[in-house]
């Protein structure tokens, strides 16, 4: 026999972490978080921020960096609940997850509440190396269990160079992603393309 609820009923019944969830599915007009490497990139530095959700979450080293089985758990969850959309171009709410979000979002101060929308605001519109370059080198403390972590660094300048021109950070942040100084990073960015991608071997 299948039980259903009433999303009153889901609503008052979801943990911080799946109201978490739904609002950073919710960010950015409900755009689409593309894949598990994504979305768990996206909620680690929602985790880092908000205490609560980080102690929910216990994110710790893995494959791609920093990994919670908890938030994989409380997503699977939430698709199974019919308040999130799992396809190929990633998850997202469904109507009933937008309604569900609506009774709960206000559990969330506006700070908490803001830091989520810029952090998916940031993250989401990268490529997965892109992501993961940032994450890896701001928080290496994550990456011991990685099977990336080699091919990342091999691509690390090209990386840094692409969130630059992106806007997504400031000249020195890029320099330091790309493991150069400020004199040799600018001086690479004024290089030729292909000279460029072979700096990029040399320094991996």
């Amino acid at each position: 026999m299948t039980v259903e609820f009433t999303l009153d009923e889901i609503a008052n019944s979801l943990s911080g972490l799946g109201v978490a969830i739904l609002h950073l599915l919710h960010a950015g007009g409900n755009s689409a978080v593309r894949g598990d490497v994504i979305f768990q990139k996206e909620l680690f530095p929602i985790g880092n921020y908000i205490e609560r959700i980080g102690d929910d979450a216990d994110f710790v080293p893995h494959i791609f960096g920093p990994y919670s089985e908890s938030a994989e758990v409380a997503l699977d969850e939430l698709v199974s609940l019919g308040l999130v959309r799992r396809t190929e171009g990633g998850y997202t709410l469904t109507p009933d997850g937008v309604s569900v979000w609506e009774k709960v979002c206000s559990v969330f101060p506006t700070d908490e509440s803001g830091a989520i929308d810029d952090f998916k605001a940031f993250l989401n519109d990268l490529s997965v190396d892109e992501v993961l370059l940032f994450v890896y080198v701001t928080y290496p403390e994550y990456t011991k269990e990685s099977a990336r972590l080699r091919d990342i660094l091999q691509k690390r300048v090209p990386l840094s160079a692409s969130l630059y021109r992106k806007g997504k950070v400031s000249l020195e942040k890029a320099a330091f992603l790309a493991g150069m100084n400020m004199e040799s990073y600018l001086d690479y960015r004024e290089l030729p393309p292909g000279l460029c991608k072979g700096i990029s071997r040399l320094l991996s």
